[in-house]
Formats: C-alpha cells, sequence, structure tokens
C-alpha cells in the first residue's frame, strides 16, 4: 500500500517558514561575512526517521521521509522502538566532510533535532537521543565537528524548537497529546537546555538553523537569540527563528526566487524530492540542474544550501555523490564565478544569468543560443574578453561557436570598467532562443503581482510569482527590445480554474492583436496550482527596434480563478 498525505496535512507556510524579515543590527554585517563569501552549502536531514526511509508497517509514504512520524500517526512509545535498530555503522564524518569539500561546498549544517524529538548527540536534557538509546553509542556530532575542523569547513546545526512531537508541550502531536500544552515548560526543560548543549560542546558553531516557528512568542524567540549571543556571540540565526529576530532570511523550501530580497539569504534544496533519506525517492537532479539553480541564486545574492539525506547505516547515497562530485568539478573550475561574488547588475536573461565581482561580469549561459550570438545589456566598458564581440549603444554581442565548449554549463568572463547599468527590463529579444516574459517585471494596471506556493507531494514544494486579481480591462505588459525581424510562436503559461473556462484575452503585439479564451486547466486538489503551457498564435516582428508585449482582459469570469505565470515567445523560423 502507498499513501500521499498531500491533501490531509497541507500545513500554514507561516507557521512552516515564518516570515523572510531579518534584524537590522549592525552586527549582522560582520557576523555574515563568511556567509556572503560562502554561496554553496550542503544541508543534511539525517535522524532516526532515515531508518524506516519512507515506509512504516508495509505501507509506503511518499513525501518528505522526515515528517514520516507525523504523516504515519506512530504513537510516540511505538516510534521509540526504531532506535533499538538504528545502528548507522557505516558513518564517516571524513567521508561525508570530503564529499561536501568535492562539491564545492564552504560549509555544512546538520539536523541535530528535527521535528521528531531525536537528538543525534548526547544530550543531557533527554535520553531520547543516538548515544543514550541506540546501540551506536556514539556521538556523530563531535565527530563530524572535528572532521569540519579539519577539513577547513564551517559547521551549522538545524534544531526544531517549536515542534517536537516526543514531548507532550511542545507543539505537532495531536494524535497522542492533548491540546493543552505548556510550551515554556518544553522550551525551559528540553529545548534550552539542548541549544546551550550544542553551543558549549562542539567548538564554534558557525550558524543555529531554526525552524516551523509556528505561534512561537516573540518572548521566546528572543531568549533563543539571546542564549545564542551569550554563548556564541559570531553564530548566525535564520529568518526561521520567528519574530522578525534572524540575521539572515531563509526562503521557502526548494524556492528559487527571481528577484531577491535586500538582505542576506539563503534558499535551501533537496537533491531529490525528500529530505531524509526514503527508498522510494530515486528523482536526483541533473549537474546541470544543480548548477542552475546555483548560479540564479548566486546572481541575485543569495547561498544555496543544498541537502542530502544519509541512510540509516550513515552512508551518503551513492548516486547523490556521484553527481556532487561532477557539480564540484565544475565549481572548482569556476570558483571564481562563485565564491564572494555580489549581486549581478544583469537579471536574468533568455541566454542564462550572470554573476559579478569588481571588474568582472561572468555569464553562465544556461540555454546556448543557436545563430552563433549570444547578446546583453552593457554600458560599462569591455576591458577583456576572449571571443570576438561587438558593443554599440549599451549593446554587447558575443560571436560564440555553434555547440557550447564545455559541460553542463559554459562560462564568459568578461572584464569591464566604468559603470555598469544592466537590467532585465527592457530586455533583448534574444534570436535563437525561447524568451521568457515573467509576472514580476510586468507593468500592470488593474491586477496584481502575486505568489503560489504548493506541495505536489507531501514536502515537495513548488513556488511561483503570478499575475492575479483579473477582471475585465486588467493590463499586463512588458517592453522589449527586438534584435532581428522574425516569427515568433506565442505561448502563455496560466492556471484556468472551471469557474473561469472560457474567459477571453485580447494579445497584442505591435499592430497585431487578437482574443484567445483561457481554457479551464482542471481543478487544483490540496492546494496544488495546475499551470497549462498554451500556444496563443504565429506573429511576427518585422524590423528590429522596441516593442510591447500585452495581455488585457476582455470577457473575464470568476473571483480570482485565472492567474498568469508567464508568456513566451519560441522562435518560430527555424
Amino acid at each position: 500500500m502507498t499513501k500521499d498525505t498531500t491533501d490531509k496535512i497541507v500545513p500554514d507556510m507561516s507557521e512552516m517558514w515564518g516570515e523572510t524579515t531579518v534584524s537590522r543590527h549592525s552586527g549582522n554585517a560582520v557576523r555574515g561575512g563568511w556567509f556572503r563569501e560562502s554561496r554553496f552549502a550542503m544541508f543534511i536531514h539525517w535522524g532516526l526517521y532515515s531508518e524506516p526511509a519512507g515506509r512504516w508497517q508495509g505501507q509506503s509514504y511518499h513525501g518528505i521521509a522526515e515528517w514520516l512520524m507525523l504523516c504515519a500517526r506512530i504513537p510516540v512509545r511505538e516510534y521509540e522502538q526504531t532506535a533499538a535498530r538504528f545502528n548507522p555503522i557505516e558513518f564517516d564524518a571524513g567521508a561525508w566532510v570530503e564529499l561536501a569539500r568535492a562539491a564545492g561546498m564552504k560549509y555544512i549544517v546538520i539536523t541535530a533535532k528535527h521535528h521528531d524529538g531525536f537528538a543525534m548527540f548526547k544530550s543531557s536534557a533527554s535520553p531520547f537521543n543516538i548515544v543514550d538509546a541506540t546501540p551506536f553509542k556514539r556521538d556523530p556530532l563531535k565527530e563530524l565537528a572535528e572532521a569540519c575542523r579539519k577539513g577547513g569547513l564551517k559547521l551549522g546545526f538545524y534544531y526544531s524548537q517549536f515542534q517536537d512531537w516526543h514531548e507532550p508541550d511542545a507543539d505537532g502531536n495531536s494524535w497522542d497529546f492533548e491540546p493543552d500544552r505548556d510550551f515554556n515548560k518544553y522550551l525551559r526543560e528540553k529545548a534550552m537546555p539542548q541549544i546551550r548543549e550544542l553551543l558549549t560542546h562542539y567548538g564554534p558553531v558557525a550558524l543555529i538553523w531554526f525552524d516551523t516557528p509556528g505561534s512561537i512568542s516573540p518572548e521566546a524567540s528572543q531568549e533563543l537569540v539571546d542564549t545564542v549571543r551569550q554563548l556564541q556571540p559570531d553564530c548566525l540565526v535564520n529568518s526561521r527563528i520567528g519574530n522578525g529576530l534572524g540575521d539572515y532570511a531563509t526562503l521557502g523550501d526548494q524556492e528559487i526566487p527571481l528577484t531577491a530580497p535586500d538582505c542576506l539569504w539563503e534558499t535551501v534544496d533537496t537533491h531529490n524530492d525528500a529530505w531524509g533519506y526514503s527508498v522510494l525517492d530515486h528523482n536526483w537532479k541533473s549537474p546541470h540542474e544543480l548548477i542552475s539553480r546555483l548560479v540564479r541564486l548566486v546572481s541575485l545574492g543569495g547561498n544555496y544550501m543544498l541537502n542530502v539525506g544519509p541512510t540509516g547505516k550513515g552512508a551518503m547515497p551513492a548516486e547523490s555523490g556521484r553527481i556532487l562530485r561532477q557539480v564540484g568539478a565544475w565549481v572548482q573550475r569556476h570558483a571564481e564565478s562563485i565564491y564572494g561574488t555580489t549581486r549581478s547588475p544583469l537579471g536574468l536573461q533568455a541566454w542564462g544569468c550572470a554573476t559579478y565581482r569588481l571588474g568582472k561580469l561572468f555569464l553562465h549561459v544556461l540555454n546556448w543560443p543557436r545563430g552563433g550570438e549570444l547578446w546583453l545589456p552593457l554600458q560599462a566598458k569591455v576591458e577583456s574578453l576572449d571571443l570576438p564581440f561587438t558593443h554599440e549603444n549599451g549593446r554587447l554581442c558575443i560571436t560564440i561557436p555553434e555547440l557550447p565548449p564545455e559541460s553542463p554549463v559554459t562560462v564568459i568572463e568578461l572584464g569591464v570598467s566604468g559603470l555598469i547599468e544592466a537590467a532585465s527590463f527592457p530586455h533583448y529579444l534574444q534570436p535563437g532562443l525561447v524568451n521568457k516574459f515573467d509576472a514580476p517585471f510586468a507593468a500592470l494596471s488593474h491586477c496584481a503581482l502575486g505568489k503560489r506556493s504548493w506541495m505536489e507531494r507531501f514536502g515537495d514544494w513548488h513556488h511561483a510569482e503570478v499575475i492575479e486579481n483579473w477582471s475585465d480591462g486588467s493590463t499586463a505588459q512588458w517592453s522589449f527590445t527586438a534584435l532581428k525581424p522574425g516569427s515568433f510562436y506565442l505561448h502563455a503559461t496560466y492556471e484556468c480554474r472551471p469557474d473561469a473556462d472560457g474567459s477571453e484575452f485580447e494579445m497584442s503585439l505591435g499592430g497585431q492583436r487578437w482574443l484567445f479564451p483561457a481554457l479551464n486547466t482542471g481543478g487544483s486538489a490540496g492546494g496544488r496550482v495546475r499551470f497549462r503551457r498554451v500556444r496563443l498564435g504565429l506573429v511576427t516582428i518585422p524590423v528590429a527596434g522596441e516593442y510591447t508585449l500585452a495581455i488585457r482582459g476582455v470577457n473575464v469570469k470568476g473571483r480570482n480563478d485565472f492567474i498568469l505565470q508567464t508568456v513566451e515567445l519560441e522562435p518560430g523560423d527555424e
């Protein structure tokens, strides 16, 4: 039997992740200097849940394996028995650190205690820990701390401060415990003592990564932060501490944004779809996918913390390790384009994105253009470039080979001087590529920019920025520069719920305009969004020049039952 609990457990995102607002304390810049330089990190979800690995009593639970206790509603006393067979004899802290270094990662964050309440370290605050409750009898965090010290990596600890399904006074366990809880008792007797243990027994701690703040009070969040500051003043705290008290922002799980907050920030992602190890999940992201996510985040000034879930025996999955080493080989070749770079002035382009450091732009070509030309808007003077180019009126055209010279991603380095003025919109219509016009970059009238986040399987999060609140007369438009004439197929990606089926919209580009109907994309069970990519027609760009692409609501049905994610122009004459 299998179970997908997505429709039954849909957490409130404000309780899952909290706000991404952070403290503006002057010490953040000093504490966060190493964080800003690092850019790439390893997240490790490893705990008692790694032993059942997504299965319980003959049933498979498709979704994030570290939430198995909640998804299967496992009684505390039954779950405790798992510890008797949790014996990770293949655990090798040095091998884990070596893999992180080989992948190009600069720090490691590991789950010291997840929501199941099981501590992966020796704890005097609770016997429910790996040393006292399992045959392993070793403290893997001590071994990992020493391996990180020897390997030159920083170490941080994940700690679930609000949820603890093992404790009657913490949040989360509604199947064993009564709703009347004394959270302060849990905070005083378990959470705070364990945080103190982590901050005093393992040497320098780079960060404490809190999670799911729920309804934690400002006073409780502040007490946790004060404890961190007292015991390790340089230790960072992420925004999921709650109540706006973090040093840096953690975006939604698996969120690869189009725009970014104006602060230190990160995205946490996982190599497959699960976080803790699951025998059911072999959907490993390829080297190209991982590098694409990394460079997109770095181009916006963010960090990428990529998760791996070791097995119950303590081994890193072989498939994951092989791919991470391929990523690391690429990162090593292009280290200058990753570490220590700042937010790029050049926004997301049809061919990819750029990272930036003083005097240099690094073009990461994720989509190789056909036709031998790569264009970008650039006012600064080009001092060095190993490929032929022309640069006139703020337009740089680089002559590129027919095929990309490097796999999985080619990087083109530009030496530049002077003021860099480059923006994603108005942008260039790149010949030989699919050109996307995304929601955040549209000029809107009588509609609004919104966001959708949903799970496909439980815990497998997806995110989209959309245009919502459509009505008759609502308009979204994008201005761009066509570099060459040509024909393009126009596509729209949208969700149309049944009540909006048949709504009419007018599409216009230059002097061309026509109506198209929005088609029902199906239901959205469990909060899922069901986007559909629809081809709307063939348009012609008669001459090079400035154009505006617009969508206007003409006969819009339903109340906010139509949302638009993106419009695309795909070459139609090749």
